[in-house]
C-alpha cells in the first residue's frame, strides 16, 4: 500500500487500530508511556514504545503478532481492534491472531475456488509473490494489516469486516 506526502498509508485497518488505542489510553487516563507499558509478550518482554507510537501514528504495518500483544494487553478482542466501531458477530471476539491466519487461508482459498482461479492467478489477483501467497494459504508467516487490507480490496471486500463475515462458510471453527 502507498503513503501519502504525510507517509500515511490508506488503510482503513490501520486507522480501527488507532483510534480503538487512542480510545483505550482516554478511557484509562494513561499517558502514552504507560500506555505502552501494558503492552507485554508471553514471554514478559515489552512491545517498543516507538511501535506503539507508530501505531497509534498509523506510520507502521503493524503485524498479527503484534496486535496480539496489544489485544491481550487491552483486554481487547482481535476483532475489536480490526473492526473498530463496525458490528461483528460475536464468535469473531474469540478468534486470536492464529485463528486470524487460519481464516485469512479460508478465505483466500474459498474465494479462489469461487472464482475458479489457479493459484498464481489468485496471488496475481490479489497483489503478492507466489511464495507469499502459499505462507497466506498455510496460514504461516506473520502476516500484516496492510498485507489483510490490500487482500480485501483486491476482492472488493470491507477490510475491517471480511474476516469475520458469516457470508463466507467457517470451515475453522473459531476457539
Amino acid at each position: 500500500m502507498k503513503r501519502d506526502d504525510g507517509g500515511v498509508v490508506n488503510n482503513p485497518l490501520r486507522v480501527n487500530i488507532a483510534l480503538t488505542l487512542e480510545r483505550e489510553r482516554a478511557k484509562r487516563g494513561l499517558s502514552h508511556m504507560h500506555m505502552a507499558e501494558l503492552f507485554r509478550t508471553p514471554d514478559g518482554e515489552k512491545l517498543a514504545y516507538r511501535t506503539y507510537i507508530q501505531t497509534v501514528r498509523q506510520k507502521n504495518n503493524v503485524t498479527l503478532t503484534t496486535l496480539q500483544v496489544m489485544a491481550n494487553g487491552l483486554q481487547l478482542s482481535f476483532a475489536g481492534l480490526l473492526s473498530g466501531d463496525k458490528k461483528v458477530p460475536e464468535w469473531a471476539h474469540r478468534l486470536d491472531d492464529n485463528a486470524i491466519r487460519k481464516r485469512l487461508a479460508h478465505i483466500i482459498d474459498f474465494e479462489r475456488q469461487r472464482r475458479t482461479l489457479h493459484r498464481y492467478e489468485m496471488a496475481e489477483l490479489i497483489g503478492v509473490a507466489e511464495a507469499t501467497f502459499t505462507k497466506l494459504e498455510r496460514a504461516s508467516g506473520n502476516v500484516s494489516v496492510d498485507t489483510i487490507a490490500a487482500i480485501a480490496k483486491a476482492l472488493k471486500l470491507d477490510p475491517a469486516t471480511f474476516l469475520f463475515s458469516e457470508q463466507i462458510p467457517p470451515e475453522v471453527t473459531p476457539s
